[in-house]
């Protein structure tokens, strides 16, 4: 980092210190509510007119002004929505208690009517511009009064954010273009544990939002902010106890269109008081719910066509040919089910909180899917049954506290993720070796065909055996304890020249294990398997109704079949198409069940009827451990009401401990492997140490405008497969060695933006901005051959007389590029006549680029004749980061008229790249463009705070659609349908 900054912000830092006790002797501290209804209402500006000094209403709408010289002043609120309000107070040492009331803006003569999702849209308008920083928000009445399917869907509602989506939800959230991993979650200001085997990455779909009170999402750090959220941090709020007993509680039942599914429940419920004078708050909130995913997925593979004369001259590209279909039926069960429980307790100089957040999501699946290879024209067909179950705990206790005007946080939590799968259980039919599976008896050239011609034409050989069964566990978990520390003490230069300096620091201590345990069956004709058939003769056959097996034969397939499974009227949407065979599930089930712990002997020998696949069991497996310490100090200085400048600079430490496995593979048969633990310690390379310099800057030149800009710094950590320090190596065949790398470096990103915001009563908030971000040290995966083990920081010994083919990851050298702009506008019409008046409208597009490398290697032949030889070059492409779209559209409209509520909604998320494939463009994998209709509505009831309520999502019946190439050859398409809920709620 340019040493120049870290002395600029240092400078900017110290600049203060020599006025922080210079002047103020006061504080006027109170709450902002509206005059109608007694709410509070969070991100008013309160400031003294003709001074800087002034502060923002919190999220529970209370303010407080510290250092205040003596004198008389005018205060005055501002909140957009609202009518401006202005008090004269007298300051002459001491705390006055100034409560003020402000009154919503209508036209003169009508009547005063604030709607519900006018409410909340004013709320988050507020917010976002009293915020110091680049943030997006959605607030608590939006979300309460009609909550999305889940928490990603929310937050997907905001300018620049994009989702990665399973079983028709979103599931992770992309931030102006960057991956989930690259991204921040939090849960009250606490980070969530990454959900994720292999990454940093958080599933946001587990998560309810009607037990939400705001979500936050940050876009330009400030240096009390973690510094790795390099896309931006996605805070989720749940609120504390509000005066009096409060209940909210709400029932539905659901439809889904795909597998004409009804049952689709959701209960939630909160409830809250306040106790002692109101000094203790206890919130009980929770949810539960269970929705049908099913779909059907068709996907395809690709092969290049590897005749260089046949590429089009009109595209510029290498033809690419058809290699494999895939259908699949694929049932699954989610249920969400999850909470909070919230205690509060305010002092007379501050509040002490615990909070306690669970949510669970598990999927109960089954699966059928028939494969067809063209190579070979082979054809396999599984049958699948798992069990997932993703869990996210967060427990803090956290303060604030007010001494003499130094005010001081502090926040001590555990944090907790477990991915959990007791046993995936896998069956696969297919052809015996260079036998062939199927035939196209119609199709003269299959590679050219399409995926539903394949399919269509189609002749399965009757020919198929029980290949294998085989069962996978694993379980993930991760754990971090966190303590954080802040300070804040606000300065008084002049009346014109204020602010206040904060700095803190953080410790954390993160652990985390993956543990996979696979175990197989083989009872195909090789010799265990042979042996096997022949040995359960007379005990496993007979108990899954099978007699008389011939061992030559091995387990033929119609015995394992189910021809009575119901596929329904599966590809429906493609106008049909059939499955070629259908395992049946119980008797796959039964099959593991007999033969696990089972032993069979052949000639005295014992064999295990269900052993551990080494491989499998071992090279996955890890035990990480990292420790994380930081300091930070920033400045919040404020000329008059005309600019704000906040610069701060962060350091943070780090040191890790890993320890992985080598497994070594050297003969034909499932049990030649052997494994040995690796500890990183023996390298210890795996530690560094980082300052971040920030800086902020906003020009307010008039009430009803602002410019801002930032410029931040951030880091990517590598992933913790990446790092790891395992390795594989294939010895009996042609050398292999897949393997992670504990040299990498974190990536490091300079952010740069420039927002500007227009805000009034009637025109709501409308933003522009511009974002850019430079990413040096990116890593990525590679594969290259190599007899150079400089090449692979000597990890391990390559053979000097043949090349290795390697996989492994790697820091590029070249710089990528992440830009694009944002366009929001948020208003609502409440200077038109009825009922034009009830129209609230949101909307906001993002256009983002990127560019990064890709490395490869490729083969080029040297000399002639019996002098040629082949040489591996190593060398790059460029291309854009994965999970980047290039556009994003939101749009709602929505419409109250007395208790009548209504919203319409539009996403439209354009073609995200997928992953790129290392060698040819022509092989990459893209989203296609992604769009849904959603509507929602509720009806107040004559009972006095019941309402109906009706949800409609995916109107348009939108599928997650892949092509492969910008040749939009189809890659996979899963179809899901739509959904219908209808449901009441009580709230009091």
């Amino acid at each position: 980092m340019d040493r120049t900054r870290i002395v600029l912000v240092l400078m900017l830092l110290l600049f203060p210190l020599g006025h922080i006790y210079a002047q103020g002797s006061g504080r006027i501290s109170g709450v902002v509510r509206d005059k109608a209804t007694g709410d509070p209402l969070p991100g008013a500006n309160v400031f003294l007119e003709g001074t800087s000094i002034g502060t923002a209403t919190d999220a529970e709408g209370t303010y407080k002004i510290q250092r205040v010289p003596a004198g008389s002043f005018v205060i005055i609120v501002k909140y957009i929505g609202y009518k401006d309000a202005k008090q004269n107070v007298l300051v002459s040492g001491g705390n006055i208690d100034l409560d003020i009331q402000l009154e919503y803006e209508t036209l003169e003569g009508e009547s005063v009517e604030i709607t519900a999702q006018a409410e909340g849209q004013i709320a988050a308008v507020n917010l976002q511009i009293s915020s110091e920083t680049i943030k997006n928000v959605v607030a608590a009445d939006r979300i309460q009064d009609i909550p999305d399917v889940n928490a990603a869907e929310s937050v997907a509602r905001l300018p620049g954010i994009s989702l990665v989506r399973s079983g028709g939800e979103g599931q992770k959230v992309t931030i102006r273009g960057m991956s989930p991993k690259f991204n921040v979650m939090q849960v009250n200001g606490v980070r969530m544990r990454s959900t994720d085997r292999d990454d940093r990455s958080v599933d946001l779909n587990m998560i309810t939002p009607n037990v939400l009170s705001g979500i936050e999402v940050t876009k330009a750090l400030t240096a009390d902010m973690d510094a790795d959220a390099v896309g931006g941090t996605v805070n989720l709020k749940i609120g504390k106890a509000a005066p009096g007993f409060h209940s909210n509680l709400s029932l539905q039942d659901g439809y889904g269109s795909l597998a004409s599914t009804y049952g689709n429940y959701r209960a939630t419920g909160l409830v809250s008081n306040r106790f002692l004078n109101d000094k203790l708050g206890v919130q009980v909130s929770g949810y539960l719910d269970n929705v049908n995913r099913s779909s059907d997925i068709i996907s395809a593979s690709y092969a290049i066509n590897e005749d260089y004369s046949a590429v089009r001259d009109n595209v510029g590209l290498r033809p690419i040919d058809l290699s494999g279909v895939v259908i699949r039926d694929l049932v699954t069960d989610r249920k969400r089910l999850g909470g909070g429980l919230i205690f509060d307790y305010q002092f007379s100089s501050g509040s002490l909180v615990f909070n306690n957040f669970i949510s669970n999501l598990s999927e109960d699946q089954t699966e059928v899917q028939n494969s067809l290879g063209l190579a070979g024209r082979a054809f396999t067909a599984n049958g699948a049954v798992r069990e997932i179950s993703n869990t996210v705990i967060n427990n803090a206790l956290q303060g604030e506290f007010d001494f003499s005007g130094v005010g001081m946080d502090f926040s001590i939590s555990n944090s907790r993720s477990k991915q959990y799968r007791p046993g995936d259980l896998t069956m696969r039919i297919g052809t015996e070796q260079n036998q062939s599976g199927f035939s196209t008896p119609n199709i003269s050239d299959p590679l050219t065909a399409t995926p539903i011609e394949i399919l269509r034409d189609a002749k399965v050989i009757d020919a198929l055996r029980v290949q294998t069964i085989n069962t996978l566990e694993r379980d993930v978990v991760e754990s971090a304890q966190e303590a954080v520390v802040n300070f804040e003490i606000p300065y008084n230069f002049t009346n014109f020249l204020s602010g206040k300096l904060k700095f803190g620091g953080k410790y954390v201590s993160n652990k985390r294990d993956n543990d996979e345990t696979q175990h197989y069956n083989t009872p195909d004709r090789t010799f265990t398997g042979e042996r096997f058939v022949a040995a359960m003769q007379d005990s496993l056959w007979p108990d899954l109704g099978l007699e008389n097996i011939d061992q030559n034969l091995g387990i033929r397939a119609f015995l394992f079949e189910d021809p009575n499974y119901d596929v329904g009227d599966f590809l429906s949407e493609e106008g049909g198409v059939g499955f070629f065979y259908t395992p049946d599930i119980w008797k796959m089930q039964h099959f593991e069940d007999l033969a696990n712990g089972t032993t069979f002997y052949v000639n005295g020998i014992p064999y295990n009827a269900y052993p551990m696949a080494y491989r499998e069991s071992s090279q996955y497996d890890y035990s990480y451990k990292r420790r994380l310490s930081a300091f930070y100090a920033l400045t919040d200085l404020k000329v008059g009401n005309f600019i704000t400048l906040v610069p701060g600079i962060r350091y943070e430490k780090y040191d890790v401990d890993y320890t992985a496995f080598y497994t070594n593979r050297f003969g034909p048969n499932p049990e030649d492997y052997r494994t040995q633990e690796i500890n990183v310690d023996s390298i210890n390379v795996i530690e560094g140490k980082n300052w971040f310099p920030q800086m902020h800057l906003r020009v307010k030149p008039t009430n009803w405008f602002d410019v801002r800009l930032a410029r931040t710094e951030s880091i990517i950590y590598p992933d913790y497969r990446s790092i790891s320090p395992y390795r594989y190596f294939d010895s009996y065949a042609a050398p292999t060695l897949t393997l992670g790398n504990p040299y990498l470096q974190p990536a490091l990103s300079r952010n740069y933006d420039i927002y500007a915001s227009v805000y009034n009563n009637h025109i709501g908030l409308l933003t522009a901005g511009y974002f850019y971000k430079e990413v040096d040290n990116l890593i990525v995966q590679t594969s290259f051959k190599t007899k150079d083990r400089e090449k692979i920081n000597n990890l391990f010994p390559l053979s000097s007389a043949q090349d290795t083919d390697i996989t492994t990851w790697m820091n590029l050298d070249a710089t990528s590029e992440v830009k694009g702009f944002e366009l929001d506008w948020q208003t609502h019409f409440w200077y038109l006549p009825s009922p034009l008046k009830g129209m609230v409208f949101n909307i906001n597009y993002t256009h983002i680029t990127s560019e990064t490398s890709y490395p490869f290697q490729t083969a080029v032949r040297q000399g002639t004749g019996p002098f040629a030889r082949l040489v591996f070059v190593d060398s790059s492409r460029v291309g854009r980061m994965p999970d980047q779209p290039n556009d994003i559209l939101n749009a709602t409209l929505g419409y109250d008229i007395g208790g009548f509520s209504a919203r319409l909604s539009f996403v439209y998320q354009d073609n995200v790249l997928g992953s790129a494939n290392r060698t040819y463009e022509e092989l990459d994998s893209y989203t296609d463009a992604y769009y849904r209709w959603d509507f929602t509505a509720y009806q107040k009831l004559p009972f006095k705070g019941a309402r109906l309520f009706f949800n409609l999502n995916n109107i348009s019946n939108s599928s997650d659609r892949r092509f492969v190439s910008v040749l939009r050859k189809l890659s996979s398409d899963n179809f899901y349908g739509r959904t219908a809920d209808i449901g009441i709620r009580y709230q009091f």
